[in-house]
Order: C-alpha cells, then structure tokens, then sequence
C-alpha cells in the first residue's frame, strides 16, 4: 500500500520547497550590467527618440541554440520577456523544487547587453504544473493564499531589482462577461475568490516595489463589439483597483492582431487616452500580425501585414503613456500563430507575422514599424515620469 499525503503536507511541502530556495541578490548571479548591445538602425534606437523602448519575447528553445537569433535580439531590442520560462509550469514543475535555470540565463544575457526586462506572468489561468489546479481545488482559502503569496515572493523576489514589469495577472477577464465582477473561472478564482487579482498585486509591490505591477489582458484592441465591450470592463474594473489603492502602475495591451478584424482608431484611441487619464502607464505587450486573411502571394501579404499593423501603431504611439511595444517574438518560424488550432492560415501557408523573416531580414512590418517609431509625437517627459 502506498501512503498518500495529506493535503496539509502538499501545501506544506511545496511552501517549504518555495520558502528554502535562495532569493538572488539584485545583480547576482547575473553578471555586471554591459553597455546597450543595440544598433543604431535598430527598431530599439528608433523608440528611444520619444521615449518609447521596442522589446520582444524569447523563446528559450530559440535563446539557447541559435547564436544568429541571439545576435538579431541584441541589435534590434531594448527590453527582452521570457515566453515561459519563468512561469510556474517551468519554475515549478515539480512540488518543492525551483528550476530557474532557463529565466537565469535571459536575465544575465539582457543585464550583459544593457536590456530592460519584463516578467510574464504571475497569476494566470493557464501555463500551471498538472499538480497546482487539483491543490488548490482541495485548498482552505488561508492555505490557496500562502501558496500564492510565496510563489509570487519566490520568482519576484530571486529577480528584484532586475524586472522594470510584472505581468501580474494575465487574461482574468471572462469572454462572455457573465459574472458581475467580468471575472474568467479559474482554479485562483475557485481558492480565492475575485479579490485574488487584488491580492496579487499587493504581494508583488511588497516583494519588489521597484517593479511595476501590470495587468495583461488579450481582446482589447480592435473594432468589434464584443470588443469594445470588454474594454468597457477593463475601464470600470481598473477605476475599482484604483480606487481600492491596489499599486496597479501599468495596463498591457497583448495586441495579438487578427486580420480577420478591422481596427477601429477613434475607439482605440478613447480607450488608451482613457487609460493614461487614470496615471496608469500603458504597454503594447505580445504584438504581432495574424495574417489569415490576407493573400498567399507573400510580397503583397507582407506589404497588407504592414499597412495593418500602421493603422494600430499609428494611434498607440502617439498616447503620450504608452511605454513599451513588445512584439511576441521577432522571428517568423517561431510565431504561436502557425500552431494553434483557430489561428493557421486556411491555405496551409505559414504566417509572416513578426518583423524578421527566416534569414533574419527585416520585413516591411520592421520597415513600417520603424517609420512609426521615428515619426512618433515626442512623449519621452511624460513617458520617464510614468516609468518611475
């Protein structure tokens, strides 16, 4: 017969495992801040002119195998975000052991290169080890909230001083709606209830003040009406955290772009204007360009991919508190799109959706993203004041 444990010793043990793993120091063990790495002729240089940073998501797969892809990332970005690797179904695939192995060598190469970074993400729905949602689900409220308070100590605390932004929460609005507070179902609401994402946030300020506690939402940015019905929601609920002095300093736009969808400016721009009355900081947080709908012929897609693109970042730029652009990863082969099962392009084909192409050329979305950035109003006071 095998000995199960008990609830208490699960919780207890993946506590114990979180609480014993050693909190880095800010700048140890990741080597001394080098010099900024990108060029000037870079997207990143381009940005930096009014105060915006152009950044990216890496995959570690990529990160780690392919010196050409490292080099592409150091010349173009001023801000890098692990993909996974510092999520919990990486750090902590196993009840009492930490593995930040993967998130360690993105922070040395960025801290080496003179690049900011991004933390992605805290608390969400997804991206959870097999063993976390049958833990919670058996959990006492008090028991759901020492896990969080010490997963959350563990990874923010080990990268204090290193992370300019967590995604502290990512996609906790429902699609539907249905729920008064719009919240989505998930294993951290069952444990705790609505005021989880409240909570979150605290925990985070106290673990790393210096960072800024961002919200990250999907579905907000085109011109629909369910759209625009959820950016409805993320007003009422941002003005309710501010109002309850939760330290939310920032709001992320994921920006995954379907051209299936038209972009309307006036609501976009409403919305980000709306955001940035509130003091809030606003980041463009996981762009790209879902090209489904666009023609096969890759000279005519590439040029609609980048008019598309235009439209949206024509009005997010000039927002005086957008703060970042992060598109979601800078090379077309790696792109999410080509995998999932609702966004593969009808023809097969492999979608072009990111500024560099397979050789690592730049694209006319790199070329009209470029443009955007250096024709961009200079917001570069408003936007240091905001960064803090």
């Amino acid at each position: 017969m095998i000995d199960r444990p008990t609830r208490r010793a699960v919780l207890a043990g993946a506590a114990c495992g979180l609480a014993s793993h050693g909190i880095a120091a800010p700048g140890q063990p990741f080597g001394p801040a080098g010099r900024p790495s990108w060029s000037g002729d870079g997207l990143q240089a381009a940005a930096a002119r009014t105060g915006l940073t152009f950044g990216t998501e890496v995959p570690g797969f990529r990160f780690a195998r392919d010196p050409a892809y490292r080099q592409a990332v150091a010349r173009e970005a001023g801000l890098l975000v692990c993909g996974t690797e510092m999520k919990m179904e990486v750090v902590l695939a196993e009840p009492g052991r930490t593995d930040f192995s993967q998130g360690d060598a993105l922070v040395r190469f960025a801290r080496g290169n003179g690049q900011r970074l991004r933390g992605h993400t805290l608390v969400w729905h997804e991206a959870l080890p097999p063993w976390v949602p049958p833990l919670l689900a058996r959990a006492t409220p008090a028991q759901a909230e020492d896990f969080l308070r010490r997963w959350i100590e563990t990874v923010a605390g080990r990268y204090r001083g290193q992370i300019a932004s967590w995604d502290v929460v990512n996609e906790v609005l429902a699609q539907d709606g249905t729920r008064p507070d719009g919240l989505r179902e998930s294993p951290w609401l069952a444990a705790l209830g609505p005021g989880y994402v409240d909570l979150a946030f605290r925990i985070l300020h106290q673990t790393d003040p210096m960072a800024a506690p961002c919200w990250n939402e999907d579905a907000v940015e085109q011109g629909v009406p369910w759209m625009e019905a959820r950016r409805t929601r993320v007003l009422k609920r941002l003005e309710g955290m501010l109002a309850r002095g939760v330290p939310i300093r920032r709001f992320g736009l994921q920006s995954h772009l379907t051209s299936t969808l038209p972009i309307d400016q006036g609501q976009l721009r409403r919305f980000l204007a709306e955001i940035g009355g509130m003091g809030l900081g606003i980041e463009i947080t996981e762009f790209d360009i879902d090209d489904r709908a666009f023609p096969a012929d890759i000279a005519v897609r590439d040029r609609m991919v980048a008019d598309f693109a235009r439209r949206y970042l024509d009005v997010a730029v000039a927002e005086p508190a957008l703060l970042n652009v992060v598109s979601w990863d800078i090379y077309d082969p790696d792109t999410w799109l080509n995998d999932h099962p609702y966004r593969k392009r009808p023809d097969g084909l492999a979608q072009r959706a990111l500024p560099l192409d397979a050789q690592f050329r730049r694209k006319p979305l790199w070329h009209t993203m470029k443009a955007v950035f250096s024709e961009a109003p200079d917001h570069a006071a408003r936007r240091a004041k905001l960064r803090g």
